[in-house]
């Protein structure tokens, strides 16, 4: 199974723009080869201000206006939840996002698919094949609760400890 299966997107810091796997393959075209967007990350934490203009002096009726509405706010919500909330390390805690809305919701959760398997991997050429197979269920976990379909199957106790450091400075 390919992460693709479960991830569409990458977010990624701008030296990973430019760095190459140990196969020599640039990181952004093993991503798009899987189907995967890379995009860069926005630096200092700031983001484009998006105007959410739908033309309302046209001659569509509502349900047209609905329709693009929806897919707007989808994007621009689900880009303002990456930014401005903590990333869900415990899929089940994303239920708070399915209220009943017209448009879909998602979370960030990068940080919830690194920690265990970086934990497995211990940059041990030898451990590689447990992280990976750890980061796919993680991937799977979170691609299933972001849809509210994630029913609490495949984590490990360690895994859903969190990651929470006292006195942890960025």
């Amino acid at each position: 199974m390919l992460i693709s299966a479960s991830d569409s997107g990458a977010i990624l810091f701008e030296e990973t723009l430019y760095q190459s796997t140990a196969d020599s393959e640039k990181m952004v075209d093993v991503l798009v080869e899987q189907d995967i967007v890379p995009a860069p990350i926005k630096d200092n934490w700031l983001v484009s201000v998006v105007e959410l203009e739908i033309l309302l002096d046209d001659d569509f009726g509502i349900g047209r206006t609905f329709e693009v509405a929806k897919k707007v706010w989808a994007k621009v919500l689900f880009y303002l939840a990456q930014k401005q909330c903590d990333v869900q390390r415990y899929p089940p805690q994303a239920k708070h996002y399915l209220a009943p809305n017209p448009w879909h919701v998602s979370f960030s959760y990068a940080r919830a698919l690194q920690n265990t398997c970086l934990k497995k991997w211990e940059g041990g050429p030898e451990n590689v094949k447990v992280a990976q197979d750890v980061l796919l269920v993680s991937a799977k976990a979170n691609s299933l609760a972001q849809l509210g379909k994630y029913m609490g199957e495949g984590w490990s106790e360690e895994a859903k400890q969190g990651m929470f450091v006292k006195g942890y400075v960025y």
